[in-house]
């Protein structure tokens, strides 16, 4: 339950306002006619929403909401207003922070999805602040497991080994289409992480990369595969198959720890591929003389297990003969070069164009000679991996 504060100098206003939250909400409501009383009261008592009249006697409703910002900045503030204020509306929005305004007469059902819309938003905020803390903290812990990395050097470079052995050794052809892959751990552990399956006339190719790097990560790239292998013959597409994996997921990686996965569906008797996208950069579709950037994006896996909050993006792909869809981890486009420049932003469609027309295998091996290049050295500051689905 959340508390709303009303302030508005018109008695008839305020109390339609208030009997309105009341009704349709079960909201805690406090109102105020006056609007230093409400500055003093709000002093002390926190409240989650602030819904202010503009015109009223002793200070405006900007002035208002501006001092409210200092006591409470993660108040929703949102502003009534005349038509003939509007312009000091909008001026509003940077000066106070104004999540919102209403002209009146305002439209009731408009008036409380907006504030259920920013009660959501809100509760977002939290929570991904939340994460950001987790996340924080799992910093620190990596950084107290590099100072003991010497003693543990041998583990790490046998742990190693087994993760390399999770991978594929090669994908098979299927339905036309020749897969090749390429993988570069920047440490000893990373945390990113392919695989395949085969079901009943169709293929589904995995792509993921997991938050951080080294033991943890490593670990959570072991669970991605068990989760994966074990979901994937229960999904009836590539979506479904993000929401049953999004599922286990969210209830066992370790605190502050996502995934950001795509996944590539190929059905037999088809020359599509529908690619299902949670947090993964944009992948590329390149042949016949062009490079088209396919734009679908996604939140990434294991943050929240509400589906509401889910957005995963899908794209239904033809692939023709000799196209060729690139599906790469962020550490392909991350790559630093010279100066503030990074390889994502022009160079690697550059790259593309360029080995349009080559087989799948030739642009991975190309690719990552000028991602290295582009950096300067050998050793790149995040993982690599990336998958290439070339049709024949």
């Amino acid at each position: 339950m959340a508390t709303l504060a009303l302030i508005d100098d018109d008695r008839l206003a305020l109390t339609s306002l208030g009997a309105l939250f009341e009704l349709e909400t079960g909201h805690e409501i406090l109102t105020f006619q006056d609007p230093v009383e409400a500055l003093e009261e709000l002093t002390t008592k926190p409240v989650d929403v602030v819904i202010s009249d503009y015109l009223m006697p002793k200070m405006t409703g900007i002035e208002l909401l501006g001092h409210l910002r200092k006591q409470q900045p993660e108040t929703l503030r949102i502003l009534l207003t005349g038509f003939a204020d509007k312009e000091n509306a909008i001026r509003a929005i940077n000066e106070v922070g104004l999540y919102q305004y209403l002209e009146k007469p305002w439209d009731n059902q408009q008036l409380l999805l907006l504030v259920e819309n920013g009660l959501k938003e809100k509760s977002l905020r939290r929570q991904l602040a939340e994460k950001v803390r987790a996340l924080d903290r799992m910093a620190g812990e990596y950084r107290e497991l590099e100072t003991r990395h010497t003693l543990l050097q041998r583990d790490l470079e046998m742990a190693a080994r087994v993760q390399q052995s999770l991978l594929p050794a090669a994908f098979p052809s299927f339905e036309g289409v020749h897969i090749d892959s390429l993988y570069q751990p920047c440490t000893a552990l990373a945390g990113d992480y392919f695989d395949y399956a085969l079901g009943d006339g169709s293929m589904v190719i995995l792509l993921s990369d997991v938050s951080g790097h080294g033991v943890q990560a490593a670990l959570s790239s072991m669970l991605l595969k068990a989760i994966f292998q074990d979901t994937a013959p229960d999904a009836a597409s590539a979506l479904d198959l993000l929401h049953l994996m999004n599922r286990r997921l969210a209830r066992f990686l370790p605190e502050g720890m996502f995934v950001a996965a795509g996944v590539a569906r190929i059905d037999s008797g088809t020359s599509h591929v529908q690619f299902a996208n949670a947090g993964l950069p944009y992948p590329f579709l390149v042949g016949g003389g062009r490079v088209e950037e396919i734009l679908t994006g996604g939140v990434p896996l294991g943050l929240f297990t509400d589906r509401e909050l889910l957005d995963f993006g899908v794209e239904d792909i033809p692939l023709e003969r000799g196209d060729i869809l690139l599906l790469a981890s962020d550490g392909l486009g991350d790559v630093p070069g010279p100066g503030r420049e990074y390889f994502a932003d022009k160079q690697l469609r550059q790259e593309l164009e360029k080995l349009a027309g080559e087989e799948a295998r030739v642009l991975l091996r190309e690719i990552r000679q000028k991602a290295v290049s582009f950096h300067g050295g050998e050793t790149l500051p995040d993982d690599l991996s990336a998958i290439a689905l070339g049709r024949i």
